[in-house]
Order: structure tokens, then C-alpha cells, then sequence
């Protein structure tokens, strides 16, 4: 595929520091849907980052696609505390990924003047901040008035405040009332923002205090799972005997620890020489981290799906372009070097921090021993499955979060679906974590349906199936590694699009069938269970884990050890 992108519009702000684009291209080739995920690729000499940015596509007559975008960009924001003096320019081209997996860089390129890359320095005066103090004591006298208007903005009667987007009732009340007042005062009622400034004064302190850093620091707040890429690299790290390892893990977020633990995780962050992370850590990304200090990012993920960190920047209306989130990492482990760009783009560092080394939690689908103890120990506890081909349906959750996680059951009328299939098929049904619902089985289907969403791992019921019926989960990546056949049920495509954008365009980017209706669904399970795939499905499906998964092999743990004992040593 080829193409040609032209600048219709570029305006420079030197006073705002802003860089306004309308940009206008034409690709030749393969349709790519609606949208056009452009990557926006700033360059310095020492310093690169991706910014993300969405064109609108149309098909022409002539067969080529044309598409439009236009964008705002902060440029002070576009580099983690970046200072110039090395460079005039910064270079800024345009880059996208086609249909085949390949980076496509567009010729065109802007010179800009790196002096507007440099952050500038914002304290506030004594006179600003008593100022701020004396408002803040003023507004929450009057803060009934604001909780008023927050009632009067779910009624319809005002406008929410953009710090209560998407919240209903109580929440979006008090989120709007705690807007008002932060945006004209500086200060509001957070419990999240104080412990998090907190657990920054702590880390500051701390620092002062011993500029000594030695041992690994695992931290995390989410549940540490039993073969997981935490588990495995801290066990791994333990018998290596290379240094001290520490670990501060809880699954409560930072306004329910208690003080004291948030000062005890903060002097141990001070004292790390390296800090290992498997999910993103809200106070974290509060600090500016000491140089001595080296700071490691798993990730949970493989490959690409979804749009996570900034790469939904433009999209999320609270997710600020001065964000800190993430992009403080040295280092982030990736599953291939083709997602490099997509994972830099996310986590908002430069393309080299991205080390597609592996995801140490993968090895085990390349261990045929414990796959033969997995499978054996499954059929052993539900000898229904033995001799039987096994369908997994997993689909991924609807709502905004794990509050509000459901699966619309009716889309899936289980007795219905085992009706059509034939004896031999045992289906066993694995919901997101985040949904806490079961589905009525009539009697005489009982012994060949399995709701195991609470009971056993996803990736050890991978061992025993014959075919994942799914929709838009991250499971694809596990199971394309055991090239178990894939079936997409996505009923409800468009309305999720609309809701969860993806990087690539879904009907070209995922390796098997999709189904809109249970009726397709049903066919197309019994005759993905009958068939073999042709040559051209087995060769999507290959280049599939080729792009997504290629740094996957059985040795990314032992990988992870040496990167981060490469780091330490530094």
C-alpha cells in the first residue's frame, strides 16, 4: 500500500506553545475502514515521541482512500521534562500501520523550533498561593451552593462539570462540586490527590535524606496472580540471589491505604535501585523519580487491541495532554517488536524505552510438560470434558468498569446454543472477572455446560480447547499461540467501537470468523469444528503471531532477569 500525506493547515503558537495541524492524504490500496489511526512522530536528537492522531477516511471512486485530520498539540507537553540546548529542530512526521502490519512513513516532515518543546518553570509565588489558600476557604464556605448546582446539572438544568463526565447521581454531584472549586482555587477535596501528594512529600523526604539506592522494588495494586508476570519475575528474581528484593503489593487503590503504608512504599521507592511494575500505579507517575532510580514496566498484555494509556489521548476528555501517567518508565517490556510503536505511543517515552523482549507470564504455552499436567489435572476435575471437543466462550465485559461489568445474556441464550450443537461438544463458559453473573442451564444440558468464571485459569482452559468463541478480549493473542481456531461474536460491533476504540480496523485485524447473530453463531461453530483451515486462513493466522507475538518463545522471563540486572547495574 501506498500513499502521500500534505500539511493543509499548520499554525505555530510560540506564545501558547501549541502546534494547530489539518492534515490531508490519499492511500492507494486496501480499504481501511472509517478511521486512520496516524502516528505523529516527533523527533530530537536525543528525544522522540508518538502522539496519537485520528483521520476520517472515505472511499473514493478511483478505489483509493482519502482522509482528513486535524489535531491541537501541546508542544511543551510532547517530552517527559524535556530541556533543549543540544538541538534548533525537532522533526515532526507522520507514520501509520496498513492492513499487512507494516509501518508506513509518510515523506512530508516539519522542522520546528525546539526551544518550544522546553517546559516552562510554574511556582507559584507566596502572595499566589496564600491567595489560592484564602479561595479555597471562601468557595468551600459556599460549597453547598456548588453541590445545588451539581444537582441541578444531573436534573439537566446546567451543564456537569467535565471532573463528573459519565458519573450519575451522588458521585457526579460531588465530582462537580469538587471541579468548581480545584479549577478556580487550585485545592479541593480529594482524598486521592492527598495521599498522593503525600506519598510524593514522603519520597521527596526520603530522598533528602539517604542518596544510597539498592534492591528491586516490586509494586503493584493489583491482585498478584499465581503464574503471572510479577509472580514469576519476583520468584525468579529471589533465586537469583543477584540483589535484594523487596516488594510493597496490595490490591487497594492509593486513598484506602492507610498513612503509615503510604509513607513505609514511598522511603522504599527512595531506596530502590530498580522499580518493577506490572499495571499502571497512579502515585507513581506523581514523582520525578531520582536518576539512580530505573523503572521497569511488565504490562499485563499482549500484542495490541484495545487503546490504553495515552494512546487515547483526544479521546477521553479527562486524560489531559500534561499527563504524567506512565511516562517516567525506563523500560517496558512488549510481545513483538511490531507493537513497539504502539506501546511508545501509549506510555508517551521514546520508542527505545520499549523492549520487545517478551511477557514472562507466556512461557508456559511453550512447556509441553506442564501443558500435559494442566490439561490431564482439567480432565482429571471435570472428567465431562474427556474425549469431548471443548468450545470456550469468552467474552469481554460491557459497562465502563468493573462497577458497572455486565455481559448481555440474552445475546448468548445458552440452552438455545446447546440445543443445535451436537453430544460430543462440552461448552465451558469463562466471563471477564469484572462480571459477577451466571446464566440458567436447563437440567439436561447441566453435564455439558461449565461455568468455571470464578474457578480456573483462562489460560490453563486454553490447554483443553478445541475452539474460543469470543468478541473483542485480549485472550486471542494467548490462544493463537496453541493455534486453537477463533470465532469472533461481536453482535453489538459498531456500539462498542463507538465506546472502546481499537488500533487496527477489527474485521481485518482478527484471525477467524466474525458472527453478528446467534443463528450464524451456531452454524459456524459446528462447521469451525468440522473443518480445517485453507491456506489463506492459516496464512492470516501466521502472520498474526508474527506481528503481535514474535518475541514469544518459552525465555522471556530469563530475558526480563537480564534487562533488569543490566538496569541495576547502570
Amino acid at each position: 500500500m501506498s500513499g502521500d500525506i500534505q500539511i493543509k493547515n499548520c499554525q505555530i503558537s510560540e506564545e501558547k506553545k501549541e502546534l494547530l495541524l489539518e492534515v490531508q492524504g490519499k492511500l492507494s490500496g486496501q480499504n481501511m475502514g472509517d478511521k486512520l489511526r496516524l502516528s505523529a512522530f516527533f523527533e530530537g536528537r536525543n528525544c522522540d515521541r508518538r502522539y496519537p492522531v485520528i483521520a476520517r477516511c472515505m472511499k473514493t471512486p478511483e478505489g483509493t482512500t482519502s482522509f482528513t485530520a486535524s489535531a491541537r498539540i501541546e508542544l511543551e507537553n510532547i517530552f517527559f521534562e524535556y530541556q533543549s540546548g543540544q538541538e534548533e529542530n525537532i522533526s515532526l512526521q507522520f507514520s501509520y500501520c496498513d492492513l499487512k502490519d507494516q509501518w508506513i512513513i509518510f515523506d512530508k516532515k516539519i522542522l520546528l523550533p525546539a526551544k518550544l518543546f522546553e517546559k516552562e518553570k510554574r511556582e507559584k509565588s507566596i502572595r499566589k498561593r496564600l491567595s489560592c489558600k484564602i479561595a479555597y476557604i471562601f468557595y468551600t464556605f459556599f460549597l453547598p451552593v456548588w453541590l445545588l448546582d451539581g444537582y441541578l446539572a444531573c436534573k439537566g438544568f446546567r451543564k456537569l462539570h467535565p471532573a463528573a463526565s459519565g458519573m450519575h447521581g451522588k458521585k457526579a454531584v460531588l465530582y462537580h462540586a469538587h471541579g468548581i472549586v480545584y479549577e478556580r482555587t487550585g485545592y479541593g477535596y480529594s482524598l486521592r490527590e492527598m495521599k498522593t501528594n503525600y506519598f510524593k512529600k514522603q519520597y521527596e523526604k526520603a530522598c533528602k535524606k539517604s542518596s544510597q539506592t539498592e534492591g528491586v522494588l516490586f509494586l503493584s495494586e493489583r491482585r498478584v496472580e499465581k503464574g503471572g508476570n510479577l509472580d514469576l519475575l519476583r520468584n525468579r528474581m529471589k533465586q537469583s540471589k543477584l540483589c535484594t528484593v523487596m516488594e510493597f503489593l496490595t490490591t487497594r487503590p492509593v486513598h484506602k491505604l492507610k498513612w503509615k503504608e503510604l509513607r513505609r512504599s514511598a522511603r522504599m521507592a527512595a531506596k530502590a535501585r530498580v522499580i518493577v511494575l506490572e499495571d499502571f500505579y497512579p502515585q507513581l507517575h506523581a514523582l520525578s523519580i531520582r536518576p539512580e532510580t530505573k523503572v521497569v514496566q511488565m504490562w499485563h498484555a499482549c500484542g495490541a487491541f484495545k487503546l490504553f494509556g495515552l494512546s487515547e489521548i483526544g479521546l477521553l476528555e479527562h486524560l489531559k495532554q500534561s499527563t504524567r501517567n506512565h511516562r517516567n518508565y525506563t523500560a517496558a517490556l512488549a510481545s513483538s517488536p511490531g507493537v513497539a510503536p504502539f506501546y511508545s505511543e501509549a506510555f508517551g517515552v521514546p520508542e527505545s524505552h520499549i523492549k520487545p523482549i517478551g511477557v514472562p507470564r507466556t512461557d508456559i504455552f511453550f512447556n509441553a510438560e506442564y501443558k500435559t499436567k494442566i490439561a490431564n489435572e482439567l480432565y482429571e476435575k471435570y472428567p465431562v470434558c474427556k474425549g469431548k471437543r471443548i468450545v470456550l466462550f469468552a467474552p469481554t465485559f460491557r459497562g465502563s468498569g468493573n462497577k458497572t461489568a455486565y455481559f448481555p445474556q440474552e445475546k448468548f441464550p445458552v440452552n438455545e446454543v446447546m440445543k443445535a450443537l451436537p453430544e460430543d461438544i462440552v461448552l465451558i463458559i469463562k466471563n471477564h472477572p469484572f462480571v459477577n453473573q451466571t446464566c440458567f442451564v436447563e437440567e439436561v444440558y447441566r453435564n455439558r455446560v461449565l461455568d468455571l468464571s470464578v474457578q480456573e485459569n483462562i489460560n490453563d482452559l486454553l490447554f483443553i480447547t478445541s475452539l474460543l468463541v469470543t468478541d473483542y478480549s485480549s485472550v486471542i493473542f494467548e490462544a493463537s499461540l496453541l493455534n486453537i481456531p477463533m470465532l469472533f461474536y461481536a453482535f453489538d460491533l459498531q456500539e462498542y467501537l463507538e465506546q472502546r476504540n481499537l488500533y487496527f480496523d477489527f474485521p481485518s485485524f482478527v484471525p477467524g470468523r466474525i458472527v453478528e447473530t446467534v443463528e450464524e453463531l451456531i452454524l459456524t461453530i459446528i462447521k469451525e469444528l468440522d473443518n480445517t483451515r485453507t491456506v489463506e486462513e492459516q496464512e492470516k493466522y501466521k502472520e498474526f503471531r508474527q506481528f503481535f507475538l514474535e518475541s514469544l518463545d518459552g525465555n522471556s522471563t530469563e530475558r526480563a532477569v537480564e534487562l533488569i540486572w543490566q538496569l541495576y547495574q547502570q
